[in-house]
């Protein structure tokens, strides 16, 4: 049986869970013996504990003391060459190491180190090594060179939409990448069907960005407009999403209370937050109890999909326009910091969908699903099936 090992992933988070358990169910049916390296390992294993997971390099106090001053990236570099080629460790006892699907290509996260151990498990250990399912985002002149660098020896790079394909290709003169979309997709159990909707239950996501020129002013304006159509037409509201009730960990129902209390709305009947931390398993369970979605985060809507409930998303980064864009309901997105004039009559339109409307989102995340899975079959006779050299 093949080893695999899906590397830095941050499965704490509801959103890159369904990433890579989504490319996990896939390995899985085809019988491959698969372990994880994740951030945050302990609690990790508390939460999932029926997986192999290993503790990831990056992140580490020594990362983060030699990644604050660039002069000394190459002692962090040194140290974890000598680790990876000299000692044994799970890049060593894994025949296939693939990159945790994601959003991580971006210079605001920092890629070097990622591309770094990469490229290591290929030209030092001689590994099958590749990036499956990931954005690439605007990334400044020293990453464009590290990414083309270190990123021309692995035996495949999927990137998820059209603008990060066009975006890679402008970044070098690669000759192994291929478009796919989101990952989350591969998730897909074959019943799906769209929710005859009584009821008038909203699950609102929310979350922080004031990275690239993002206003939270301006994001929180749009939030009020949206609650105060929500409640103007007697929905009830709870702000619930993939990244919460983890200590010490991104909690997007703080970003929920401060809006609350910069608009004055108080929790009650129709307004309340979920602060409670779910799992994967339990994050669906929970969405499938929802009318509608709407949401910031990307999988919070992803996740809705796949589990017949309708999104609406707000879309922080291009990843969200993009992944709506190909679902062909861009109708239902607005941006970030969109000012909120059309925003009524798209919620309208969301809100007052027949079944049929519904019917035609489900059919057309089944035929995305389909489509992931494959080209991932692809991936898996073109890459896997061979042996390593």
């Amino acid at each position: 049986m093949r080893k695999v090992l899906i590397d830095n992933c941050v499965p704490l988070n509801n959103g890159d869970a369904a990433l890579i358990f989504g490319l996990y169910k896939q390995l899985k049916e085809k019988k491959f013996n698969i372990e994880f390296s994740c951030l945050k390992k302990e609690e990790v294993e508390k939460v999932y504990p029926n997986y192999k997971w290993h503790s990831s390099h990056i992140n580490t106090l020594f990362y983060r003391i030699c990644f604050k001053k660039n002069l000394l990236v190459f002692l962090w570099k040194l140290f974890i060459f000598i680790k990876l080629t000299v000692f044994n460790n799970e890049y060593k006892s894994n025949d296939i190491i693939i990159s945790a699907p994601g959003g991580y290509i971006h210079s605001y996260y920092g890629i070097e180190a990622r591309m770094y151990i990469l490229y290591l498990c290929k030209k030092w250990l001689h590994k099958q090594v590749g990036i499956y399912s990931q954005s690439i985002g605007h990334l400044n002149k020293r990453d464009q060179k590290i990414l083309y660098k270190y990123g021309q020896y692995l035996d495949f790079i999927f990137v998820r939409d059209e603008v990060s394909y066009k975006r890679i290709k402008s970044y070098g003169n690669f000759n192994n990448i291929s478009l796919t979309k989101d990952a989350a997709f591969l998730l897909l159990d074959k019943d799906l069907q769209a929710k005859n909707i009584s009821g008038k239950k909203v699950a609102l996501s929310v979350r922080k960005w004031n990275h690239e020129g993002r206003s939270m002013q301006t994001y929180y304006h749009l939030l009020h407009k949206i609650v105060e159509y929500l409640l103007k037409n007697n929905y009830e509201i709870t702000f619930l999403s993939t990244c919460q009730g983890i200590s010490g960990y991104t909690d997007d129902s703080e970003t929920a209370e401060d809006f609350l209390r910069k608009y004055n709305y108080k929790q009650g009947k129709n307004i309340k937050i979920d602060k409670k931390y779910y799992d994967l398993e339990a994050l669906q369970k929970e969405i499938r109890t929802f009318d509608f979605v709407i949401g910031t985060r990307l999988h919070m809507c992803l996740l809705s999909l796949i589990n017949g409930v309708p999104s609406f998303n707000i879309s922080y980064e291009e990843k969200g326009a993009e992944s709506f864009n190909y679902l062909n309901i861009e109708t239902f997105t607005v941006d970030f910091n969109s000012t909120p004039e059309d925003l009524t009559e798209k919620l309208q339109m969301f809100l007052t969908m027949d079944l049929i409307e519904k019917e035609k989102i489900m059919e057309k995340v089944r035929d995305i699903s389909k489509e992931q899975k494959l080209i991932f079959y692809d991936l898996y006779s073109s890459n896997f099936e061979r042996k390593a050299p």
